[in-house]
């Protein structure tokens, strides 16, 4: 799906124009533009306990529909949906049907109304498209087993999984045949070289595709073979050729939890985007960065400000010319509030830090609202608290004493220009309204400051400069060059120009 580019509305430049301060937080944004082709902001969505719309305490694929407004008011430009198919968990990643809407979740209709809602709004929907492993629920491997327990060879469904009569590293008991299942008893592989699975696979492709999708996020890539980079990366790529024939634009991100060497390699396959793992966590590029910088010790924002920039240099050439994909934390990962100690200082800067990385961001709900969550999956993925009276959802085996909510609903946050959640709403808008940031690459200025870092990003005729303050203290900068386009500050606000801005501690400038 193509984006037009909008231009600034003369009100919106006029207003710009009057107000050269720029205001941090959530008020006085710029007008947006759509950046073309693949880039943007992805909400990721758990269904199960994103929105609940029919007051049966599980989330739902019109409660989705219904909280669309939201999402792109947020300026989130794309939302990735975490499993929707018929499955036998409360996860979703134990397909029964690839065809199918899981119907704890709703129908193929309401799939199909959020689809056009999501469209009206520019907002890009990917699904998550599970291969490595199927359900041992799912009809292809109750037959496949059938037939692998008597001999029967010439059955179709034979070789869709991988079986043995004897014990196997990676292979589970299933009666009197093992087969490969390497997460668990419940989810065995495909056997991706078979010609009927592939074939069963670009039909299924092929399905969402003409539904409407605009691509797929890919789970377990690193284990569709086994301790086998090389042809594991290989096969992604030919998910991508495959979604490509439904639309040129097909967007294909990858799930790679490994090292900086292997990602890499996957990029070599051709798909759009791998998520950058390194950057997230207790020990991702952000956190280390967010620790140097409130360090009590000087010089620690200097040595922050030349981790930054170091760690920006990374994101881009990790992605070998493609699209980064750098994020906080996800549904499998503790929830950044927790791991950033529930301090609303480091909680605003990291995705202040975050957002300035070239790439498609990438959001797990909820964390716009700082909630928390690390106990085990249930508990990364319970429900969001839209207002103070929401009625949580809590997913299996998440434990319903434990305080996920320490900062206020989404419904008080919007109200307050200081939350955490305005505070996300400026960063995507800098990024929406700056395609630079997005797209172009990092080369580092001069900057007399110390602790200040200041970034110049150009992408084809424009170009940004991004200042940042590492500083506890505020701080004057002086000596670059553009005008105050926005201001993004965990408290305070920049005033100035490129010649004379005054600085509060850990903010951004984007001058222009």
């Amino acid at each position: 799906m193509k984006r037009v580019l909008k231009s600034l509305s003369a009100m919106a430049l006029c207003l710009l124009l009057l107000l050269p301060m720029a205001a941090c937080g959530g008020g006085g944004l710029p007008e947006e533009n759509l950046v073309e082709d693949s880039y943007d902001n992805y909400y990721e969505i758990f269904p199960y306990s994103f929105c609940d719309s029919d007051g049966n305490g599980i989330g739902d694929l019109k409660g989705i529909t219904e909280k669309l407004g939201y999402v792109r008011d947020l300026g989130y430009t794309g939302i990735w949906l975490t499993p929707i198919n018929p499955t036998g968990s409360y996860h979703g990643y134990d397909v029964t049907d690839y065809k199918g809407i899981n119907p704890k979740l709703g129908t193929m209709e309401d799939f199909e109304e959020l689809l056009t809602a999501a469209h009206a709004k520019g907002i890009r929907v990917i699904i998550d498209l599970v291969v490595n492993h199927t359900s041992n629920n799912h009809p292809w491997f109750k037959a496949a087993l059938a037939a692998a327990r008597t001999g029967n060879t010439q059955d179709p469904h034979f070789d869709y999984y991988n079986f043995s009569t004897s014990p196997k590293t990676g292979y589970r008991p299933y009666g009197s045949v093992y087969a490969e299942a390497q997460f668990a008893d419940s989810m065995p592989d495909l056997n991706l070289d078979s010609e009927g699975v592939r074939g069963e696979l670009s039909d299924i492709i092929g399905f969402w595709m003409k539904k409407g999708v605009d691509g797929f996020r890919l789970d377990a890539v690193r284990y569709y073979y086994f301790g086998n980079a090389k042809e594991s990366a290989e096969f992604t790529g030919w998910i991508k050729q495959e979604a490509v024939k439904h639309n040129p634009d097909a967007y294909i991100v990858g799930e790679d939890w490994s090292s900086v060497s292997e990602i890499e390699q996957f990029y070599e396959s051709g798909a759009d985007s791998f998520f950058c793992f390194p950057a997230q966590g207790a020990d991702g590029y952000v956190n280390r960065v967010l620790s140097a910088a409130m360090h009590p010790v000087d010089p620690a924002p200097v040595q922050a400000a030349d981790q930054y920039y170091n760690s920006m240099l990374s994101v881009t050439s990790m992605a070998k010319g493609h699209i980064p994909a750098p994020f906080l934390c996800n549904h499998d990962t503790a929830r950044i509030a927790g791991v950033l100690m529930r301090d609303v200082t480091r909680i605003k800067f990291a995705y202040g830090l975050l957002s300035m990385y070239a790439g498609n961001t990438f959001t797990y709900y909820g964390d716009e609202i700082g909630m928390l969550g690390s106990a085990n999956d249930p508990a990364k993925r319970v429900g969001m608290r839209w207002t103070d009276d929401t009625k949580a959802i809590y997913p299996p085996d998440a434990d319903p004493k434990f305080n996920y909510y320490v900062f206020d609903s989404v419904e008080t946050q919007l109200k307050d220009e200081d939350s955490i959640l305005n505070y996300y709403k400026a960063c995507n808008r800098a990024r929406n309204a700056f395609p630079a940031i997005m797209r172009g690459e990092a080369e580092r200025i001069p900057c007399e400051t110390q602790g200040v870092l200041a970034v110049k990003k150009t992408y084809r005729d424009s170009s940004v400069t991004i200042v940042i303050n590492f500083s506890s203290e505020n701080v004057k900068v002086g000596g670059l060059s553009g005008e105050l386009k926005q201001g993004i500050c965990v408290s305070g606000s920049v005033s100035g120009s490129g010649s004379s801005l005054s600085m509060p501690r850990f903010s951004i400038a984007i001058l222009a």
